[in-house]
């Protein structure tokens, strides 16, 4: 009975501290997610900003590599998530590496096509976070089948791309697409049990950092795969106005992006079908 009696103040401040975290690393998840999200509306609706970004996509490429390269430090070296200020830091530049990194995908849709896919990314983000607190089977348990799962949807989803890219079948990019989504889905709810805890495996208390950028990462993700794809859903509905700017799924084949579209008008065009062209 003794026992008992101490081990309850034990697991009542457990679960206190416990609460604390899961509450830090979701509010700490959603800051950075806006923080993304303010510059990508600012990189879709500034034209001098969009067509910068088109036109040095090299950047975008450095920004992602750097990104994920601080991404593989963060979660190895322990050092770097538990030195402050450092931490704060090397999470910051994270997240902006990250956001410029698909800045180059980002650009390409509307903004009506972002606000909708935006919209469903977090009403899934928050559906499949609940599942996974709430279900009772322990997925922590399960984390070999998880990554073999994970393994077998990516040869999968890597056979649907050939598909898409080599033989032109459209309905690959919809399976495609799909199969990823599952799969992050799937973390989604191993990452939420181990934040909340009373699992198998659990994250430490003081790993806020880490669970907060792990749950960013898979929202962007999500982000990312659902863009082309609903607007090829929405194309095949008969409706118009979520295109892209680029080589879309909606009506744009010719690989130029809008802008260039509209602004290369041929100096030499006098209106009269007499006249031979100039090649230069």
């Amino acid at each position: 009975m003794a026992d008992d009696d101490s081990r309850t103040p034990r697991m009542y401040q457990y679960r206190q501290d416990r609460s604390r975290f899961a509450c830090i690393a979701y509010s700490l998840t959603v800051i950075f997610f806006c923080i993304s999200i303010v510059q990508w509306i600012l990189m879709i609706t500034l034209d001098g900003l969009r067509n910068f970004i088109l036109d040095f996509s090299y950047i975008s490429i450095i920004a992602l590599l750097v990104g994920m390269l601080l991404v593989t430090s963060f979660v190895f070296f322990e050092n770097l998530r538990f030195a402050k200020p450092i931490n704060w830091v090397i999470t910051i530049i994270i997240v902006f590496m990250t956001t410029w990194g698909i800045s180059r995908a980002i650009v390409e849709p509307t903004l009506a096509l972002f606000g909708i896919t935006l919209l469903f990314v977090s009403i899934l983000g928050i559906v499949f976070i609940i599942i996974g607190v709430h279900i009772r089977h322990d997925l922590t348990l399960d984390v070999v089948i998880l990554f073999v799962a994970a393994v077998i949807f990516f040869i999968t989803s890597v056979f649907f791309v050939m598909l898409q890219l080599l033989a032109g079948l459209k309905i690959a990019f919809f399976i495609y697409s799909t199969i990823i989504i599952i799969t992050v889905l799937m973390f989604v709810m191993y990452h939420a049990q181990t934040i909340n805890g009373y699992r198998y495996a659990e994250m430490r208390l003081n790993d806020y950092l880490l669970a907060a950028l792990i749950l960013y990462h898979d929202l962007t993700i999500l982000l990312i795969m659902s863009f082309l794809l609903i607007a090829k859903i929405y194309e095949l509905a008969g409706g118009h106005g979520l295109s892209l700017y680029g080589d879309s799924c909606c009506g744009n084949y010719t690989g130029a992006s809008n802008r260039s579209l509209s602004d290369d008008v041929s100096p030499y065009d006098s209106g009269s079908d007499n006249v031979a062209p100039i090649y230069l």
